[in-house]
């Protein structure tokens, strides 16, 4: 039911066709460009391709949530970067380790790429956890889709997911490095007080100055 789950007719006036049309080019597109940036040479440098892929995630919510309801953008999001993590295993981690066994078995030495490239998408794997479980519940909180800049609202919210699984990422390896969540928690709050409703009184103040 696209007419009630992912048009708004505030935003455009689309047809049903034209709705899963571009629900389902997003996902298409999402991945073919990832997909051509981690085989570039850009994913050969971390923090450099992780900004890139980040510019890309919110570049695609600005335009969705240009076209679809801000719920389905948000959804739409998520999906996509559920489909890179799906990829990412079933096309790359998967057939690399049967590659690399393959090759033991028959008594070769295995090629070392098919590793490195499955380490490298589980990484990104990694990084996209907390931002896609946040767009999963996303639907409870109406306050981050509806916003009137919901697409930098989710960005934000990434950005912090980002910032936070680094942290334990680095734990991991035996680094405590407390300014990584004190920056997403901080990066949270200001978002929460940024698009908390406001009171009726501030509400007809503002209203009076636009006037």
């Amino acid at each position: 039911n696209a007419q009630a789950m992912m048009v708004d007719r505030a935003v455009a006036d689309l047809s049903t066709w034209q709705a899963v049309a571009i629900g389902l080019g997003s996902l298409v597109v999402g991945w073919i460009v990832y997909d051509l940036l981690c085989r570039s040479k850009l994913g050969q440098h971390d923090l450099a391709f992780g900004v890139v892929v980040f510019g890309l995630l919110v570049a695609s919510a600005y335009v969705l949530t240009h076209f679809l309801s801000g719920r389905a953008a948000y959804i739409h999001v998520g999906a996509m970067i559920g489909t890179m993590m799906a990829g990412n295993v079933l096309m790359l981690i998967i057939p690399g380790q049967r590659k690399m066994v393959n090759a033991m078995m028959a008594g070769q030495k295995p090629d070392p790429i098919h590793g490195l490239k499955a380490k490298q998408r589980s990484v990104h794997n990694n990084y996209f956890t907390l931002p896609v479980l946040f767009i999963m519940i996303s639907n409870h909180y109406a306050m981050t889709y509806r916003h009137e800049h919901a697409w930098a609202v989710l960005g934000a919210i990434m950005a912090a997911g980002v910032l936070i699984r680094h942290f334990f990422n680095l734990r991991h390896k035996g680094r405590v490095e407390w300014k990584y969540p004190a920056a997403g928690v901080a990066l949270l709050l200001g978002l929460a007080v940024a698009i908390a409703p406001k009171a009726p009184q501030q509400a007809t103040a503002a209203a009076g100055l636009d006037e």
